[in-house]
This record gives C-alpha cells, structure tokens and sequence, in this order.
C-alpha cells in the first residue's frame, strides 16, 4: 500500500503520541489536532485519507467535527474513539456517517488493520469510479518494428520511475492517450487514479471548472459542489490531452499548482493540497507558440521536463500493415468474425495511403470495411480509398518533402468534398477543428463548414 495520511484526533497527549508513533511505525503518515476547530483546519489544508477521532474533545465533540470532514470529502472514512460508549451514541455516529465507532482502549493492531481496511476499500471506490469513466481495454503504444518506434519505447521505458511532468508530441490520432495510460498501467502510481481531460473545445469557464473543481453557487448552474481533474487524480496520474488549446487565463493557475501542489475550487477560499503526475499532450508546435507568445514560456518548460515523440504513420511505413493486421483482429473478434484477411491488392493500398489522421484513422478505415463488406476477405475496394482521387502520377516521380505531400493530398480530399472542411474531417479520420489548424499550418485557403 502507498502512502496514506491520517488525522489522528486525540486531546490526551500521551495517547495520541502513542498511537501515532506505531501508525508511524507502519506505514502511515499521521497528521495530529488536539480541538476541534485544529482537526477542520488541518483536514481543510490536507484532505486526509482516514480521519480518527475521540470523541470527546476540549472544544467539543467527534460529531461536531463529522459533519464538516463529510461536506468537504463525502468518501473519507471517519472512526470515532471513546472511552464512555453507548449504543446509542454509536448509532448516533453510525447516522451521520462515521464508519466505526471503537471502545477505548484500542488494540494498537487492531486499530491498524481497520485503518488499512478503510484506506484500500476508499482507493479502490475510487479507481472503480474512475475506471467506469475510461476508455476500456489497455493498448500497447509500440507495436511495429520500425527503428522509430522501437527508439519511442525505450526513451518511455526510462521514464516511467519518475515523477517528472511527461510531454507527449505527435499529430492528432498518433496514439497519445494510448502512451499515456502505458506510462499509468506500468509506472509507480499504476494502483491510482487516472484521469484525463481535453483541453480542445472547451471554453474557459467549463475548463477550469473540470480542472480545478466548484463550489456551490461558483457560477450559475452550480447547484452542487463538485471535485475537478486534479482532486479526483490525487496520488495518480493527471493526463490533459491538447493542452496547447488551454486558455491563457488558466496557464498559469495549472503552473501553481504543478509548483506548489496546491489548487482552489471556484468559489473556493481555501487552497487544497494535491499530489499528481501530469502528463500533457499537444498536436500543435508549443516552441512556436511559445515565441508567439499564445502559450506561457515558464508553464511549457514546466510541463516539458521529459518529452516523448510518438512519429505519425507516413514516417514509419513498415509499421502500418503490422497495425493493420492487428487492429482488423480485434475488430472482427468483437463482431464475431474472427479470421478475416486482407488481399495482398488490400495491403499495397494501405502501404501506400499516407495516413493524416494515422492510426484513429487506420482503425476507423477498417471498422467501417468490415460493417460493409460481408464476406471474411477485405479487398482494396473494400477499404474504401479509392473514394479519395489519387495523388497525380507525377507526384510519385518527383521528389517530395512530407509537408508538401500531405499538402497535395489534403488539397484533394477538400477538392473530392468541394470544400467541406465537415466532410474531408470525416474522411481524413481527424476532428474538423484539428483539420482547420492543419490547413492553416499548410497554407491552405479558405474552406466551408
């Protein structure tokens, strides 16, 4: 078990010395209060994973405290202690939420056994809750055999260890989140939370409420109160995909609490205190959005301590059929047609596409095929390329830089769609705003919705 932190509350001194010296001895790290009001001022800067309490206190009781510890974090366990029990103070406790309500004295392991108990079963909600919102299913980010992606996966393999912010650069549909929920599945912080968040779409006030979380009455619609990204990833990973499209206005509150691990909700007064890895991932050229001035300098050196590059498909041409192969695999296995084969014609087809929305858009391809073709083989026409016009002969006997033979091929596809930026996303496997940004970055004209 990691680390966990417990507030241990206890007026008599040389009990709670005791009992905090052999938690200390076993693991965990024990934060102590003598009152009342101390508990809710160390809870309120902490956030502790368990709360012990006495019950009765200089300045009050246990159940004064319950109540306050619940509203800022329903899901802490709460144990009462007590020299005086009754069964109806105990069910009283019971009522308002605490999980235990122990006589004193307390067996020092048995104590310790409950508190680990607590702790597993509260991480484990947790991941449950998170895991119900991800994606299924773990991905090996580095299947192929190119030089490329075997360089990719030894540079990530040698980061896994550290707690260093991780920058993943590649195009869009590359596979970014798929490397870093590897670096979550096989790094130090893999029985964690891992949480992910978009950057990309969002306007300002929705980002920083998903980011940083709200309180109630923060802003209109704020009925409830609500833990963001960063609350909900404590202890684990924190992945922020597109993080070049965050707005300026929150750049510099995600660089504080990267620097001092402390956060605010909206409508918050009171910092929190948080524990994360982040890794970041970006489609767009950071440097040059650094020297732009669109993106905080201090923030991108913060978040590129160690930068991964995941190389597009066009880079990497002896990979692709490899991917083919095992994508068309575990598509067929959940249609329930396994053994499905693609023609050598099929193959030649695949190699030779250049592949601007890369493997989202390889997988997309296939899937689709295999919805409309009935039969087990998937032959070139079936792949449904040729619906795109082909890059002219003369192309192929000339010499061409990468940009201008995605230029080439980007400006056929929006001549196929007549300029229909909607349609040629679709095509292209690529979200439309993703295509606008890569028109722009090749030159393109205007285009149509």
């Amino acid at each position: 078990m990691s680390e966990a932190t417990v507030l241990l509350i206890e007026d008599d001194p040389a009990v709670r010395h005791g009992i905090a010296a052999f938690l200390r001895a076993n693991g965990l790290d024990v934060d102590e209060a003598d009152t009342c009001q101390k508990a809710v001022e160390r809870f309120k800067a902490v956030g502790h994973d368990v709360v012990v309490a006495d019950y009765s206190l200089p300045d009050g009781t246990s159940l004064d405290i319950l109540p306050q510890v619940k509203k800022l974090s329903e899901e802490t366990p709460f144990v009462i202690l007590t020299a005086h029990g009754s069964i109806d103070l105990a069910v009283r406790a019971i009522k308002e939420g605490a999980e235990q309500f122990l006589t004193k004295p307390v067996e020092s392991k048995a104590l310790l056994i409950l508190l680990k108990r607590l702790i597993q079963q509260q991480r484990l909600r947790k991941r449950q809750e998170v895991a119900a919102r991800s994606q299924p299913g773990m991905l090996n980010p580095f299947v192929g055999t190119s030089p490329q992606i075997r360089r990719l996966d030894e540079r990530a393999a040698l980061m896994l260890e550290w707690d260093s912010p991780v920058l993943i650069l590649g195009e869009t549909g590359s596979g970014k989140g798929v490397l870093a929920r590897w670096i979550h599945a096989n790094g130090p912080r893999r029985e964690e939370a891992f949480v992910n968040l978009n950057c990309a779409g969002l306007t300002r006030e929705l980002l920083e409420s998903e980011l940083f979380g709200h309180e109630r009455g923060a802003f209109t619609g704020a009925v409830n109160p609500k833990p963001g990204m960063l609350e909900v990833g404590h202890r684990g990973i924190v992945f922020l995909d597109e993080i070049g499209d965050m707005d300026p206005a929150i750049q510099p509150k995600l660089l504080k609490a990267l620097e001092e691990k402390t956060f605010r909700r909206l409508g918050d007064v009171r910092d929190r205190h948080v524990d994360i890895r982040l890794i970041a991932s970006t489609n767009l050229d950071l440097e040059e959005m650094v020297r732009t001035k669109r993106f905080r300098d201090d923030l991108y050196y913060r978040i590129s301590t160690l930068t991964l590059r995941i190389p597009p498909l066009r880079e990497r041409p002896e990979d692709i059929l490899i991917l083919a192969r095992n994508i068309l695999a575990s598509v067929c296995g959940r249609m329930g047609r396994p053994g499905a084969q693609l023609t050598r014609e099929a193959e030649a087809v695949l190699t030779r596409y250049p592949w601007p929305g890369n493997i989202r858009e390889l997988a997309n391809v296939l899937e689709r095929s295999m919805i409309l073709v009935k039969g087990e083989t998937l032959d070139a026409a079936g792949l449904g390329l040729d619906a795109v016009p082909p890059i002219p002969s003369h192309a192929e006997s000339t010499l061409l830089t990468m940009k201008e033979m995605e230029r080439l091929y980007v400006e056929r596809v929006l001549a196929k769609t007549g300029g229909n930026v909607t349609e040629a996303a679709t095509i292209l496997g690529m979200a439309r705003r993703t295509l606008y940004d890569r028109m722009r970055n090749l030159g393109l004209g205007s285009a149509k919705d």
